[in-house]
This record gives structure tokens, sequence and C-alpha cells, in this order.
């Protein structure tokens, strides 16, 4: 314990082990658990944080950065009081965590992520419900990932990726380690691969806004199925087909720092004819093979009423207003009615590629019509003005 007159020799040495503790962070793990959130956001999978105690405070904290930073919707089981003091008095306390994942359908495409001094650990009787909690996320085939202090105990253990932070001085342990887990989460809410959305402080810059391109994707970006004269998405990734010369006509774009955000209806899904696991399949190998931002889809159908599928605009003004978009210097390509009507609505010029469907025409004269989508690049670059 330190004497008053140590007081400040005591503040000069903490701040050092501060010092030293940042220095030997392991960046490379850091970047496997970004690398982790980036796959857990593009395959829609949730975040379920895991704390006790401090850790419980700094969970609450992270679930806010990441759904409103990073856009990963995120839990955390010690926010809903009741429920976590319902489980541990009927139930006890080392299987709280497990059971509550239970209870949220925890799958495959989620993720625990574990804020932890020692872990977790059976033996020693520390943070014992974190370690069920691991297990069934495992049995289900869910990421793990940790922030964990010591030796990570089960967390480093079992993890997929992992953050140990480096001890500096045993009798700080607790403090350092749980300073540090909010350094590493605002690290990963920050970090240009993960956050879409800038701090409140930040977005008061006068930055100017940004242009986008938004892209329908059946019929503009891929082949679209067609049927007794209309277009169809494809069933399944075997069949998905890209043109040659879309991603050079899309690179063009984006030497002109032109956003590229695909606004997709996907119906099929809500009408139970498609799976929607293998419409993102389909969505993750666009993104792999073209310079894309974002892809934004409306999984209803019409009876949904809902404000995101075309021709509404709710997809188009939600990405404005997460991207920082002007929508009056955008253009939206689509192949069909609902895209340019969708594109009016939202306030942006639209090009209509015409495939000849036999349907209906849109309600509003499209800017442009034209019969690809590299001819629609022509006409944006030969008309757009410069940012």
């Amino acid at each position: 314990m330190s004497k008053p007159g140590n007081t400040s020799a005591f503040s000069v040495s903490f701040l050092a082990e501060v010092e030293e503790i940042a220095r030997r962070l392991d960046a490379a793990a850091i970047e496997k658990m970004v690398a982790s959130l980036v796959k857990i956001r593009e395959r829609s999978g949730r975040l379920f944080i895991l704390g006790v105690g401090g850790s419980a405070a700094n969970a609450s904290h992270a679930v806010n950065d990441f759904r409103k930073l990073v856009g990963i919707e995120t839990y955390a089981p010690t926010d809903n009081v009741s429920e976590l003091t319902a489980r541990v008095n009927d139930e006890g306390w080392p299987t709280v965590f497990a059971a509550w994942l239970r209870t949220s359908h925890l799958q495959s495409r989620d993720a625990v992520l574990v804020f932890s001094v020692g872990g977790g650990s059976v033996e020693r009787n520390v943070s014992p419900n974190i370690v069920p909690a691991l297990d069934y996320a495992r049995s289900v085939g869910a990421s793990i990932l940790g922030i964990v202090g010591r030796d990570g105990g089960y967390t480093a253990r079992v993890a997929d990726a992992c953050v140990l932070i480096p001890m500096a001085h045993p009798d700080r342990i607790t403090p350092h380690t749980e300073a540090f887990q909010a350094v590493v989460w605002h690290l990963l809410v920050s970090h240009p691969a993960l956050q879409q959305n800038a701090t409140k402080w930040e977005s008061l810059a006068s930055a100017p806004l940004r242009r986008a391109v938004f892209l329908d994707r059946d019929g503009v970006l891929n082949e679209a199925m067609v049927r007794n004269g209309k277009p169809h998405a494809p069933t399944q990734l075997a069949d998905l087909r890209i043109p040659p010369g879309t991603a050079e006509a899309l690179a063009r774009l984006k030497e002109r720092d032109f956003l590229l955000l695909v606004v997709t209806n996907q119906p099929d899904v809500a009408r139970g004819v498609q799976k929607r696991d293998t419409v993102e399949q389909m969505d993750r190998r666009l993104r792999a093979e073209l310079p894309l931002d974002d892809v934004l889809t409306c999984f209803h159908d019409d009876q949904d009423d809902c404000d995101c599928r075309k021709p509404r605009p709710g997809l188009v003004t939600r990405a404005a207003q997460q991207y920082g978009i002007d929508l009056g210097r955008s253009y939206l390509i689509g192949d069909r009615w609902r895209d340019m009507d969708a594109g009016t609505n939202a306030g942006c010029k639209t090009i209509w590629i015409d495939r000849g469907y036999t349907e209906q025409a849109p309600a509003s004269a499209p800017d442009a019509r034209v019969g690809s989508l590299p001819e629609a690049v022509d006409w944006i670059l030969k008309t757009g003005k410069p940012s």
C-alpha cells in the first residue's frame, strides 16, 4: 500500500506501466480479431459480449460501439439485470451465460467476445460461467474472441482470435487489463476495416459529403435468370455469373472516388424459396471479385410493407446517412422499374440498363438509358462533375 509521501512516484510508475503494456500489445493478434469481425459482419452474424464485474461494465459500453459505429448486431447478457439475476437465483451462476446464449439461438454465423481478467477457470472458480458458455459456442460452431489478462485462462485456449493484455506489475493486473479492454475495443471500432459511422465529435468536422454509385445486383453486376421475359435471381452460388468487363468498369468509378454500394431486393427469402445463407454467399463472392464498398439487402416481400424494398428508397437513404453521401450528386444503376423509381425517390440520378423485360416501365423517366454496365459507367464519367 502506497504511503502519502509516495503518491507522485506511484503515479509515475502506473503511467510507465501503461506505456509498457501499450508497447507490448500484439498488433498481429488485434488484426486477426479485426479480420474475424469483418467476416462476422459480412455474414450478418451477431456479437455477444461476456464480462463479469468491471468487464461487464466494459461490455455494456462496447455493445453500443459495435452496434452504432461498426454496424454489428451486438448484445451483452449482463445488460438485462432481471434475466441475469433470475437465472442466477433459479439455475446457478456457472451456467448463466451458456443458458442465455442458448435462448438467444446462438448460431455458427455469430461470435462470442469475452472481456475477462482471467479468461475463465472452473478449477480456480474464477469467472466459471465463461467456460460452459464457450463450450456451448464451440458446439454450435460460433466464433470465439477474447480480450483477456494473466495467462488468458480458458478463453485463450479455445479462442479463434485473442488479445492478451501483458502484465506490467503483479499488483495491478486487474486495473490494467480492464483499462486496456477499453483501449483494444476502441481500436477495433475505430479500425478502417470495421468503422462505418464516425463518432459524434469527429462527425462534426466539415468533411464534404461523398458521391456514390448505387448498384442493383441481379441483371447489373451478375446475370439475371430470365424466365417468361422477367428477371429472377440465381438460385444457387454456381449460377452466379459476373459478365466480363464488370470489375474493370467499376474500377473506373473507384478511380474517381465514388463509393460503390449494392442495393438489392431478395424477396425469395421471405417467400421461402431461397435461403438467406445462399444470398449472403453470393454477396460475399461479389465483394471478393468486385471493388464494392458494401452490399445492402432487403429480404422482404411486398406484403411486409417495409421501407427498404425498392421502389421505396430506404436502403439508399440509410446508406446515405451511414456513409455521408450527397444523394443529389450520386447515381443509381438498375435494370428494372423498381430500381429507377427507388433512385428517383431517394433523389439520385438514375441510369436504366434496359434488358427488354416484359414488365412495367419506370414511373419516373430515368436520366439515361443504356444497354450495359460499362455504358452506364461511360455516361457517369462523361456527365458527372468531379468532386
